[in-house]
């Protein structure tokens, strides 16, 4: 067991703090620290049945977090900054790191940096660059974070033993850390991860569904992304509403050159060859 890292609590025990309790536990008992998931007594209940992990439930916040050494926020975005300002508010919470998991990083960011915390309780915005297009922990697996990346807010200077802890995690997930503002991780992720969700559902809602039997691979890999559920999306979409505006204009001109190529029966070579150099990097 890591000697700054006894105990994980994970506010919000869905798919990524499914996934990350996973990795954490990985090595056995013996050398990895206690985990305690809070949540929703009814979430808690499914979770006892899964023998995948061994943790502690606790559905009262102020008992989950007794003792631990890093703090998970990794519920919704909203319930994220609820959980934030009351961990505030709780003055014999010390010597801990704080992190979260959201999609989106300036308001948990500038929401962090209005509150005051106990002795030595460092937060740091953070977004793993992986998921599912299916929520909960019934779909964990412990290689969903495996070579990702994983943002981390570039402006937080943690001590000593924050850092120790933080780069527990690194090497628990198998992450590939960034550190980059909570501006800059808004925009980069308006194009590389929420404009490619808006696209798929999008295609999804338009595709008549009788349809889809006759498709081939191609329209598959095209709607993976539609399944994932407007309970999540929503509270990014509003929370990043101005960038991925941006993102959505830049690909609505874009739509519009090769439509009026198409009808002037311009070549769309180039365009084809830019899209293979940006696939050829995926390997």
């Amino acid at each position: 067991m890591p000697q700054h890292v006894r105990q994980i609590t994970i506010c919000g025990f869905g798919l990524i703090g499914g996934c990350m309790a996973l990795d954490f536990q990985k090595g056995g008992p013996k050398r990895s620290p206690e985990i305690v998931a809070f949540d929703r007594a009814a979430v808690l209940t499914r979770l006892k049945k899964d023998r995948r992990f061994r943790v502690k439930t606790e559905s009262n916040l102020k008992k989950a977090i007794q003792n631990s050494d890093v703090i998970i926020l990794a519920a919704p975005h909203v319930a994220n900054e609820s959980l934030l300002k009351r961990l505030a508010k709780l003055k014999d919470l010390c010597d801990c790191l704080v992190v979260d998991t959201g999609a989106v990083k300036q308001p948990i960011a500038k929401l962090a940096a209005s509150l005051k915390f106990g002795e030595k309780v460092q937060f740091i915005a953070s977004h793993p660059m992986a998921g599912r297009e299916r929520k909960g922990f019934e779909n964990s697996d412990d290689r969903l974070f495996d070579n990702h990346v994983w943002y981390l807010d570039d402006s937080i200077e943690l001590d000593r033993t924050n850092k120790a802890r933080l780069d527990w995690m690194v090497q628990k997930l198998g992450v590939t850390p960034a550190f980059i503002s909570p501006s800059m991780h808004d925009e980069l992720v308006s194009e590389i991860s929420h404009l490619p969700q808006l696209i798929s559902t999008v295609l999804g809602a338009q595709i008549n569904p009788d349809l889809i039997q006759l498709a081939g691979p191609g329209l598959c890999s095209m709607l993976r992304l539609s399944g994932s559920p407007y309970s999540v999306w929503s509270e990014i979409i509003d929370q990043n509403r101005a960038e991925i505006i941006k993102a959505l204009d830049t690909f609505a001109e874009n739509i519009a050159t090769v439509k009026n190529m198409i009808k002037k029966k311009k070549s769309l070579q180039e365009i084809f060859a830019s899209a293979t150099r940006s696939y050829k990097c995926l390997s």
